[in-house]
C-alpha cells in the first residue's frame, strides 16, 4: 500500500509548519506540498531544507495565491491516480500528529483485509464524544487527518469545487456516505488540531472562533449551500446542528461578543441570500 500526503500552506511559521510535517512524512511515499501563500513569501526555500533528511518524494506546487483546498484534493486525487498511490492523505498546517506510523500500520492492517473505508483519527481539539471502541464510525471528517483511498475518490469524483474551503469536509463526507462506504474513526491514533483561533468570552461563557468579514460570508454561504445540496442523506440531529450554529449561535455571538458587529452581519445576511440563491451546475 502506497500513500500519498497532502499538506496546504497558506502563510505558515515557517518553523511550525516543517515540524508538523517531519511528525509524518517519513511514513509516506509522496508528499504534495500546496502552498497558497504569495510566491515572494520564499516559504519554499526555508521550508523544504527543514525537510531534506527523508528519503520521501516531495512535490512543491506554489499558486501564488490563496485557492483553498477542493483545488488542491483534487490535483493530489489525480496525481495519485496517474502515480499509483492507493491512498491520499490529507493535512492542515497547524496540525499535529501524535504517532502517525502507528495510524499508518492500522489503516494498512485493514486495507490488507480488503476494508474500503475513509479513515480518520481521533481528533483532539474538535471531537468531544466518548471513545468506547478500536473502531467507531462517523458521518461527517475533518479535512486533516483524514485517509481517502484513491479508489473512492475516483468513484465520488473527488471535491467539489464549490466548496473552496468551508464545508467541503461536510460536502466530502455525504459524496462518500451517498456511494455506500463507511467512515471509520481508528481512536487509538490522535491528531491535534484546533478549528480557527477560538476566542473565549466572560459572556455566557460563549466560545467564537472570531472569523472577520470574508470568513463569516465564506461560512454562512458554503453552509447553507452544503445543506441544500445534502438535506437528503442528512440526519435530524445533522439538520438540527446546522440551523442551530450556523444560524442562531453565530448570529449571538456576533451580537454578543464578536468584534466589527456592524461588518459581520451585513456578511452574514449576504452569505444567507447567496447560499439560498446559488445554482449548482448540473
Amino acid at each position: 500500500m502506497e500513500i500519498l500526503g497532502l499538506v496546504t500552506l497558506y502563510n505558515p511559521d515557517q518553523q511550525q509548519a516543517a515540524e508538523n510535517i517531519r511528525r509524518y512524512i517519513d511514513s509516506l511515499d509522496g508528499l504534495i506540498i500546496w502552498d497558497n501563500s504569495p510566491l515572494e513569501a520564499g516559504y519554499k526555500e526555508h521550508i523544504l531544507p527543514a525537510l531534506s533528511d527523508y528519503k520521501t518524494t516531495i512535490t512543491w506546487h506554489g499558486t501564488g495565491e490563496n485557492l483553498c483546498i477542493a483545488l488542491a484534493i483534487n490535483y493530489a486525487w489525480h496525481y495519485a491516480q496517474e502515480h499509483g498511490y492507493d491512498m491520499l492523505l490529507i493535512m492542515d498546517q497547524d496540525s499535529q500528529w501524535q504517532d502517525f506510523a502507528g495510524y499508518r500500520q492500522q489503516i494498512e492492517e485493514y486495507w490488507t483485509k480488503g476494508e474500503k473505508w475513509v479513515f480518520t483519527p481521533y481528533i483532539k481539539g474538535f471531537d468531544n464524544w466518548k471513545i468506547t471502541l478500536p473502531l467507531q464510525s462517523r458521518r461527517v471528517f475533518i479535512n486533516s487527518g483524514t485517509v481517502i483511498p484513491t479508489e473512492i475518490l475516483t468513484t465520488i469524483q473527488g471535491a467539489d469545487e464549490a466548496f473552496p474551503l468551508d464545508a467541503l469536509d461536510h460536502d466530502l463526507s455525504y459524496k462518500v456516505l451517498r456511494a455506500g462506504y463507511r467512515i471509520t474513526c481508528l481512536t487509538g491514533c490522535v491528531l491535534n488540531h484546533v478549528i480557527g483561533q477560538p476566542r473565549k468570552s466572560k459572556i455566557l461563557h460563549l466560545v467564537t472562533n472570531d472569523y472577520g468579514r470574508e470568513r463569516t460570508y465564506s461560512r454562512t454561504k458554503c453552509h447553507i449551500m452544503n445543506f441544500r445540496k445534502n438535506h437528503d442523506v442528512m440526519t435530524f440531529h445533522e439538520k438540527y446542528v446546522f440551523f442551530k450554529r450556523i444560524f442562531i449561535s453565530k448570529f449571538v455571538r456576533i451580537i454578543l461578543i464578536e468584534k466589527d458587529k456592524v461588518g459581520r452581519l451585513r456578511m452574514f445576511f449576504r452569505g444567507i441570500r447567496d447560499g439560498i440563491s446559488y445554482k449548482f451546475k448540473p
